[in-house]
């Protein structure tokens, strides 16, 4: 089965301030440095083609970093970046960025900002309308108490491509599947939003289950179905519970029932053509 990896993260120690909002030394399976040597190895043992970085800091250091990456190495075929959004000279910066031509989207940090609102900004306004100028797509980062803002968003931008992040995070470990469910499904008629099957087995924590996680990945196919779900593996974060091999064969188990061709649009397709890889 071909496959895109459509959320991955790359990272050095030699930028690691620029990472303090989440990485210390206490956190030791992610404390290091992780690049393309690290990644092809897992990449050739799980028939993964290309793949897509991924910020992990809020920083346009970190912009400049993975872009430098990306024109270095053919298997990268997407950047999604950072950018200070609420900057006055946000959208010119962006035109700037995007002369790399593999810059795909952006991503701000939803999940971490104090405001659950704060995606409804009218500030935002100027660089979204450069994002859709540009042909940029919106990687939202969020749980689940950032979903239904997240729709008014999606409401108020209806031509800008979106994609929701690690299937908005639902709190498995915490059992909360009812209230995520019941707002995920604002998002059925939005027939232009896509959703990553990724990052959820850190929600579910080291011990995680298939059986936990199984009514998740039916809510979620059931929702977005085959045409608008992605493959994404949020390694090396994903190591902080188990690693890149554990994840595609739990998500290979958990795609089983599909068609051959719909389960292939999961794995590379359908992030293929939301990113324009």
């Amino acid at each position: 089965m071909r496959r895109i990896d459509c959320h991955m993260h790359f990272w050095t120690l030699a930028m690691e301030s620029y990472y303090s909002l989440w990485m210390s030394p206490d956190l030791k399976v992610l404390y290091g440095d992780y690049g393309p040597r690290d990644a092809k190895p897992l990449m050739a043992a799980n028939e993964v083609e290309g793949i897509v970085l991924v910020s992990a800091a809020s920083s346009i250091h970190e912009t400049a970093y993975l872009l430098g990456l990306a024109d270095s190495h053919d298997f990268i075929r997407g950047v999604v970046a950072w950018v200070d959004m609420l900057d006055k000279n946000a959208a010119n910066d962006l035109r700037g960025w995007a002369r790399f031509r593999k810059l795909k989207g952006i991503r701000p940090y939803l999940q971490d900002l104090p405001e659950d609102d704060w995606i409804l900004k009218r500030e935002l306004d100027p660089v979204i309308a450069a994002m859709l100028d540009l042909g940029l797509r919106f990687d939202a980062l969020i749980k689940p108490r950032h979903i239904l803002n997240t729709v008014k968003f999606i409401e108020r931008h209806p031509t800008l491509p979106v994609i929701v992040d690690h299937m908005a995070k639902p709190a498995i470990r915490d059992g909360a599947f009812e209230p995520w469910r019941r707002d995920m499904e604002e998002f059925r008629d939005l027939k232009h939003v896509h959703c990553k099957i990724s990052g959820i087995l850190t929600e579910d924590g080291p011990d995680w289950s298939p059986e936990r996680l199984r009514p998740y990945f039916e809510a979620i196919i059931d929702i977005f179905g085959p045409d608008r779900l992605v493959f994404g593996s949020d390694w090396p974060v994903v190591n902080l519970v188990a690693d890149y091999g554990r994840w595609v064969a739990t998500l290979d188990s958990a795609l089983a029932d599909l068609t051959r061709a719909d389960q292939q649009k999961i794995w590379a397709d359908n992030g293929g053509r939301f990113y324009g890889l």
